[in-house]
């Protein structure tokens, strides 16, 4: 079976931080800007299949 691409994270052991909350604010918001033009992207190009 091939490597996997994607492995599980394990949770962090008791005490450590998680990493600074401004990188986190900056992968979550970029994250949702993404998902948005990916989904305008769909919209619009069903849209236009409308009208061919």
């Amino acid at each position: 079976m091939p490597d996997p691409v994607f492995r599980p994270a394990e949770p962090l052991p008791d005490g450590e931080p998680e990493g600074p909350l401004g990188k986190r604010l900056a992968w979550f918001v970029g994250i949702a800007l993404v998902s948005m033009l990916a989904v305008a992207a769909v919209a619009y190009a069903m849209r236009a299949l409308l009208f061919l």
